[in-house]
Order: structure tokens, then sequence, then C-alpha cells
């Protein structure tokens, strides 16, 4: 069995989007169908965020037009030295199987999450009359496009695309979605291994925006963000409404923040790992406080004046290259502005980031989370009761993708 790889919406329908039912007999079956949908509990499949920080899995159930949690694992690595390699550790597919016999997960059904560097984004130019094609056609002509641009051939590629919204100029009007076909095929065949049935793969970010509309509605045209930060990998996405614009991985993650603690601190890197989430960084009129100069951070008095300063020049970078993903989006849309930006992963518990980084992007950044009380109260929020945080927000956005679309 192979999945398909699915994006926010791969007919070209945003992020979120409905089809309406027709008139007539179509009508009444419609409404039949949903009555017995509304009598009969559904489920998603278990839903897989690996990173290499951890490994967090959801399962979502709903009964009636109610969302509840079925369950959630969370299993954090250690890190006791610095990695090696920029990339990801292998994924433990035993691991994943041994994880769901200790939980109460319904079925064997999984759904995967992949992020960049698995899975590139692409903005890619057609010719307008070529979007009023089918989609098959749509989507053999961005191969054509992707495989120009890559080293593999049309066959090795599974491509999925969403349509983007209109901009000034000649902007970018699909993104495509590219993952090497044998790593999908490996990965189905590992979890076949396990006894594991492979229902979908989906993308982070389609599942964070997905979950931040549930949480904060956007109006239509608003310009906003979600920036996860993971441990070895950073992915900025712009959003336009409910449509990711432009997707980019920066050069800033959580990894280089310990790297410069142990460092700074002299300390071995599983204790700066620590450090780095019992202190927390502090804003001023200037962005980030630095410590003094030529003074042994340690013995500072103000530990967080110093814990901020070694962290400064990163913090600034890392701003500066949010700052410039917007402006690029903006050049399209240029009557908008940015509502928000929200942060996500496991770089997000850094204590004070939000504060930091909007003094430096003067736009309001809270980080993706909500308690079981709080969130948008909305008709569409449908998790409302669910305990939201920014390290599960992946795999909580696509447990919800994943039962939406089934």
């Amino acid at each position: 069995m192979r999945p398909r790889i699915e994006g926010a919406e791969t007919t070209g329908r945003p992020c979120g989007a409905t089809v309406q039912a027709g008139r007539g007999g179509a009508h009444s079956r419609f409404r039949r169908t949903a009555m017995v949908a509304w009598l009969c509990a559904r489920r998603s499949a278990i839903t897989f965020d690996l990173g290499a920080a951890g490994v967090r899995a959801m399962q979502l159930r709903q009964h009636g037009h109610r969302l509840a949690l079925r369950d959630a694992l969370e299993f954090e690595r250690t890190l006791t030295s610095a990695p090696e390699q920029p990339a990801a550790p292998a994924v433990d597919f035993a691991q994943l199987g041994r994880m769901l016999g200790q939980a109460h997960f319904a079925g064997r059904e999984v759904a995967l999450l992949l992020s960049p560097p698995d899975v590139q984004f692409l903005p890619i130019r057609l010719p307008p009359q070529a979007l009023t094609q089918a989609p098959e056609r749509i989507e053999q002509a961005l191969k054509w496009e992707v495989a120009q641009q890559s080293r593999h051939s049309t066959e090795n590629i599974e491509l999925r695309y969403w349509i983007l919204p209109s901009g000034a100029g000649q902007q970018a009007n699909v993104m495509a979605v590219v993952a090497a076909g044998e790593l999908v095929l490996r990965w189905c065949d590992l979890l076949q291994q396990q006894g594991l049935t492979p229902r979908r793969m989906d993308v982070s970010p389609c599942a964070l925006v997905r979950l931040a509309c549930c949480l904060w509605p956007p109006g239509e045209g608003d310009l906003w963000g979600v920036l996860d930060l993971g441990l070895r990998h950073s992915t900025l996405t712009v959003v336009v409404g409910r449509v990711p614009t432009y997707i980019r991985s920066l050069s800033v993650c959580a990894h280089h923040w310990t790297q410069k603690l142990s460092e700074a601190f002299e300390v071995p890197y599983a204790t700066a790992e620590r450090l780095k989430y019992e202190q927390s960084v502090q804003p001023t009129e200037r962005g980030v406080r630095p410590a003094a100069e030529g003074a042994n951070p340690l013995q500072a008095e103000d530990l967080s004046g110093a814990f901020s300063g070694v962290l400064r020049d990163s913090l600034r970078a890392l701003a500066q290259e949010v700052a410039r993903c917007f402006s690029y989006v903006m050049h399209g849309f240029p009557e908008t502005s940015v509502k928000r930006l929200l942060l996500a992963g496991g770089g997000a518990r850094l204590a004070g980031l939000p504060a930091v980084l909007e003094a430096e992007l003067d736009i309001p950044v809270s980080a993706l989370a909500a308690d079981d009380r709080s969130g948008s109260s909305a008709p569409e929020n449908r998790i409302a009761g669910i305990r939201v945080t920014p390290q599960a927000a992946t795999a909580l956005g696509g447990a919800l993708l994943d039962l939406e679309s089934s």
C-alpha cells in the first residue's frame, strides 16, 4: 500500500476549504450521510511527528461535531553530546510499534508528518490557462518543472500541490510539495513490517497552519506566519488568509543555541541543553541584552542578562530572516500587513522568545499553544477543550487534517 502525500489540499483548494453539495437528490444524500456521520464516532489515524529531539503521536476521535483526544504519546530523546551530522537520526519504526502498545490508541492505521529536508516546497508559476486543466495534467506539468530543478526523474517524484492566492506581478501561482519516491516506499515497507498500516503522509507546515486556524481564525487576506523551531531545522510558513503561500527553511535552529551556550559557559552539551530551558532571554529597546564584555558568563550577577547576551546575535539573525521572508511575500500583496507570528516546535519553549522577536519585528508574537479552557470560541474551533503545546502542535494539526479528509 502506498499512501498519498498530502499538502494543504491536493486538488488546489486552500487549507480548510470544503466542498458544497449540489441540489436535489445529491443534497438529500448529503444530509443523510451527515446524519450517519453525526451518530457514529470517527477517529483519525495515529499521527506521528518524528523530530530530531523526540517523537510525538496523537489520535483524535469525533462524535458529532465534537473532537476529543483519544490518546497521546511523547518520547523525548536524551541529548548528551552535540550531534555530529545536521540530518535527523534514522526513524526507528520498531520503536513506533512499541510505543503504540503502551498507549490506548485505536487501530493500527498511522499517518506520518514530513518536514524539510525530507520534503521540498517549491513555488512555481504556471501559465494561467494551465490551471484550468484537470488536476492530473497540472501535476504532470509540475513534475516536469520540478525535474528541471532537481536530479530526480519524473518517475521518482512524489508530488502534490495547491493553488496560491493571486498577488501582484508575476508571482508563483502554485506551491509544489515534493518528496523522493523511494523514500516514501521505504517508509511504507518499514511501517508494514511492524504491522502498521500507512494511511496518510502529510507535511508539517500545513498541519501547523490548520491548527492555528482553529485557535485564531484569520481574516480573508490576512498575512501571518508560523515558525517551527526544531532542533536541527527551522521552517517559516508565511500564510495569506488560510493558504500557506511561502515556506522556507531558516539558518537558525535550537541546536545552534545549545552549542553557543555550551561554548560560552564551558559546560557539557547536555548541561547547556538543560540551561536553555531554565533561563530566559530578555528584550530591551535594542532587542536582546548583551553580556558585559570580557566577563565570565557563569559568574555574572545577572545570569539572565548573560544568557541573553550569548544568544543575542543568533536571535537577531533569526528575526532578520523572518522579516526578509515577510517582506518578500508583501511585495506580492502590498495592501497587506503582517498580523501575527506563531511559534511552534521544541525551540518555542525558550522562555522570553516571543517578547524578544516581538521587539525585533514589531508585530504580535506568541506560542502556538492553548490550555484546555482557552483558544478561540468560534464555531470553527473544533479542538476546544484539548490542550495544545508548541512541541505537540504538529502532531495535533496532522491528526486534525487526517480526520477532516477521511
